[in-house]
Order: C-alpha cells, then sequence, then structure tokens
C-alpha cells in the first residue's frame, strides 16, 4: 500500500477523534454547574423566582455529602458554610447547597447573584479572584493617572 493512502486513513481517524472529543465534552458540560446538571436529578419547582440564571437540583443526601462529592470534582475558589447551608464560589457560577428534607437543594447561579443574594451569610468571607486595591477606580496610588 502507497505511503498516501496511510496518510488518509491516519487523518480520517484524527478527526474522527476530534469529533468525539467535542461531543464528549459539550455532551457532558464542564465547570461545577455541568456538573451538578450531569449528576443531581433537576428540580423546577424549587428554582428561585427573579432569575432565570438560576437552576435548583436535589439530592437525598445531607449538604455536607452533596458539597464534598463536588468540591472533589471542581475545587472552589472560595467556600464558606454556616447554619443555614454551604456556599461554593467559582469563577463565575456559584453553588449554595442548603438543608431540604429529606437532603439538600442545589441551586447553581451566576456568581455575582449569588453574592447580591447571599451577602448577609457570605459578605466578608467570600474574595474575589482581583487583589485588594484593584476594585475600586483608581487602583491604588499612581495607577491609571
Amino acid at each position: 500500500m502507497k505511503p498516501k493512502f496511510w496518510f488518509v486513513v491516519a487523518a480520517a481517524a484524527a478527526v474522527l477523534a476530534l469529533i468525539i472529543g467535542l461531543v464528549t465534552i459539550f455532551a457532558t458540560g464542564t465547570g461545577p454547574r455541568g456538573y451538578v446538571a450531569n449528576n443531581y436529578p433537576r428540580a423546577a419547582h424549587l428554582d428561585l423566582s427573579g432569575d432565570s440564571d438560576n437552576r435548583a437540583y436535589t439530592s437525598p443526601k445531607p449538604p455536607t455529602a452533596v458539597a464534598a462529592e463536588i468540591t472533589s470534582k471542581w475545587r472552589p475558589q472560595s467556600q464558606y458554610a454556616d447554619s443555614s447551608g454551604i456556599y461554593l464560589r467559582y469563577s463565575s457560577d456559584a453553588v449554595i447547597i442548603r438543608p431540604h428534607s429529606p437532603g439538600s437543594v442545589i441551586h447553581v447561579m451566576d456568581a455575582d447573584r449569588a453574592y447580591r443574594r447571599y451577602h448577609s451569610h457570605v459578605g466578608g468571607v467570600w474574595g474575589w479572584s482581583s487583589p485588594h486595591g484593584e476594585s475600586f477606580r483608581g487602583r491604588g496610588p499612581g495607577a491609571g493617572k
């Protein structure tokens, strides 16, 4: 057989592998939002009103067990727990796990909206990825002047 034939076979195999890889990535979702959507049953009736980005899911397990499952797959940038629930912040999403009989309700939402909604719990605890001094106008002495 000619080398050109093997080149064509190798190229076809590479294209097929690329297609399979892309379908796998986009079908399963990436990040904590995709992980939660693929591993917990959807509970649309528990979505928070007024937030079209919010998605609710349930688990029969307690919040600590659910949080351990999620954080073992996707490490949060910041997390906080109190008697009301467990709050996980990622780069663009937040995962809020709260007790709900008989287990937990898991809310996945935009991190900024979660901060505003749960500020009484996470205010001052959730750190942001930018260093202090860069979040206000001017970014410190001599910057941008």
